[in-house]
């Protein structure tokens, strides 16, 4: 799935995580494994994978590599260093010092996962850590996007830090608590992706995936820089996630079930909380009617995607991107108004706030060729209003990428 050109960037990623730690360690360092793990984005399902529902979702070329060398980590057990964060400087722990830690402070930094990592593996006795290990870490996946940068992090730092090789159950898991520890209250569908590689439908309710094969044809999924950046650990995420918990117990108590999530509501019960005897309050019978919206959203959507009816897919992008914002409450006014103009945009098939929310990036399905003139439109419009003329990287095409691996050395 990897082709020559992004195989380059992979390598330019990889080279740029050995010069750092070269730099921080001293040249006699030595390299004896590269753990490498894609970012992914969203196609369908925003905030349905807590709620149990299904998560349309693909690994993209856009990656965090963590070059690992054993010791002698200067008498600690573990140095590290952020290539993309020199003013980091050169972290040192042992292992034992973390061992129950929770991050105390908003938002996390790259440590905070390292940390976060540690006090995960050490809390599962099937899965050793390598030490004495120095870590460096490096990066193409852009920041604030929405595009699981973290996810990605904390994959790759189970691959480089972990010994056996944990299974890919392990590995979600691992990762998930890692960030779970720094302060980022995530599901597990990012890390799914990320290790699965691929296209995949995520099942928040087992936590099993299915890999898909979509033929994408002459399109692309191109993600946008909205200006505006977003952290799950101080947004609005740790709120939904309560609201829907209530929304749940809500519904099962009136209608007389014992549902375990809100995806599992049907259309029938929805209507029920809305006109019964006993509704659901605002906003929470917002966030339901969301929950059980996205969720046929995904499922059709799917079925555009196995036969290839991309501008059904499209419409139903837009969609969920519409409800995103008014019934769950989660983007944001530049976010917004960044899709209404892409809307516009010549050959865009659809286009959708994606992530967590109140910010990040918008994703848009269009065909490869109309990419430039989309991000020229853009340049002269959303980009020069709100003064972004001047930066790179606004606009990103993404190929689908293979998902997490480990890569040794000698």
């Amino acid at each position: 799935m990897i082709d020559s050109a992004a195989d380059g960037e992979i390598r330019a990623v990889e080279e740029r995580a050995v010069a750092a730690a070269r730099l921080a360690f001293g040249d006699g360092w030595q390299l004896d494994r590269v753990a490498l793990a894609p970012g992914r984005i969203e196609l369908l399902g925003n905030h349905l994978d807590y709620n149990g529902g299904p998560v349309l979702c693909a690994a993209i070329d856009r990656h965090v590599a963590v070059a690992a060398g054993g010791g002698p980590a200067g008498g600690w057990d573990l140095r590290v260093v952020a290539a993309d964060n020199p003013t980091l400087g050169v972290v040192a722990f042992d292992a034992e010092s973390v061992r129950d830690w929770r991050n105390p402070e908003r938002p996390p930094n790259t440590d905070a996962y390292v940390r976060g990592l540690v006090a995960g593996a050490l809390d599962r006795p099937n899965l050793s850590l390598r030490r004495p290990t120095e870590l460096a870490i490096a990066g193409d996946v852009p920041l604030g996007f929405g595009l699981s940068s973290s996810a990605a992090l904390c994959v790759s730092l189970g691959l480089a830090m972990v010994e056996p090789r944990p299974s890919d159950h392990d590995l979600v898991l691992l990762a998930q608590e890692a960030e779970h520890r720094a302060g980022t209250p995530c599901g597990t569908m990012d890390q799914s992706a990320s290790v699965a590689g691929g296209v995949i439908r995520f099942d928040g309710a087992t936590l099993t995936i299915e890999r898909l094969s979509p033929d994408l044809g002459e399109l692309v999924f191109a993600v946008v820089d909205s200006g505006v950046e977003r952290s799950l650990g101080v947004s609005s995420y740790p709120l939904r996630v309560e609201e829907s918990r209530a929304a749940l117990d809500h519904a099962n108590r009136v209608l007389g079930l014992a549902l375990p999530h809100l995806a599992a509501l049907s259309i029938e019960a929805l209507e029920e909380l809305t006109t019964g005897t006993d509704p659901l309050p605002s906003p929470l019978l917002d966030r339901v009617r969301h929950v059980v919206s996205e969720t046929l959203r995904v499922n059709q959507g799917e079925a555009a995607l196995g036969a290839a009816d991309w501008p059904r897919f499209g419409a139903l992008m837009t969609a969920s991107g519409r409800s995103s914002a008014t019934d769950y409450a989660i983007s944001h006014p530049k976010v917004e108004e960044l899709v209404g103009e892409t809307l516009q945009a010549a050959g865009v098939l659809g286009a959708r706030m994606m992530g967590g929310g109140e910010g990040g990036a918008v994703l848009v399905l269009l065909p490869r060729d109309f990419v430039g003139q989309l991000e020229a439109t853009l340049r002269h419009g959303f980009f020069a209003r709100h003064g972004m003329t001047e930066r790179s990287g606004l606009v990103h095409a993404c190929a689908f990428s293979d998902g997490a691996r480990v890569r040794p050395v000698g």
